[in-house]
């Protein structure tokens, strides 16, 4: 095994390793084990168990973005793309547990700045993402014009923040699908923009 399998084989086990527990619970030492090396060996790749699980962090960002990208790359319909990448993310949710575990986890640990970075630089590139498709959609005249596509982008994100959470904790149970809410996003999105009450109609 070369230097970068043994690398992955050290990101799987220690992803497996802190979504069981946390990250202030997991420890070196039970990572490595899973891994099949020895602590010493850990640290030759990985100088703390923050670098370990930043990097994992990193790594989660990055992929979901790539697989977006891919998903939506030859679809020319805005708001097409948006719902696929929606289903896509929730589909990443259902086969990659251990993943969503430790994006939630990460959370509660930006009172680090190392961590709160990572996770900072993530959500970024989740909300460009998002903001990009939404300008596509408004030059393509199936999203509303008068939506700031920042605000949306960020509305986008935190859906997917709440789908998560939805699923981690089975509000709608185990087989609750995020259709309604991708379709509740996306009909805001297209919907025209309400003219404004005239003085006189306000009046009468």
């Amino acid at each position: 095994m070369n230097a970068d399998e043994r690398r992955r084989e050290i990101l799987t086990a220690a992803t497996n390793i802190f979504a069981q527990s946390n990250y202030r619970a997991a420890r070196v030492a039970a990572i490595a084990e899973a891994a099949g090396v020895s602590e010493a060996l850990l640290y030759k790749h990985f100088p703390s168990k923050k670098a370990l699980f930043c990097e994992i962090l990193q790594r989660v960002g990055l992929r979901i973005v790539e697989i977006w990208e891919k998903t939506v790359a030859d679809e020319t319909d805005a708001l097409e793309a948006l719902r696929r990448a929606g289903e896509v993310y929730v589909d990443n949710l259902r086969n990659h547990h251990a993943e969503a575990a430790l994006q939630f986890q990460a959370l509660a640990e930006t009172a680090d700045p190392d961590i709160a970075a990572v996770l900072r630089m993530n959500h970024l590139r989740y909300i460009t993402f998002f903001e990009k498709l939404v300008k596509r959609g408004q030059h393509q005249g199936v999203i509303r014009a008068d939506v700031d596509p920042h605000v949306a982008a960020n509305i986008l994100n935190g859906t997917g923040l709440t789908f998560t959470l939805v699923q981690r904790l089975d509000l709608d149970g185990p087989d609750a699908s995020p259709a309604p809410m991708i379709a509740a996003e996306l009909d805001w999105l297209s919907q025209p923009a309400q003219p404004s009450e005239t003085k006189e109609e306000a009046s009468s």
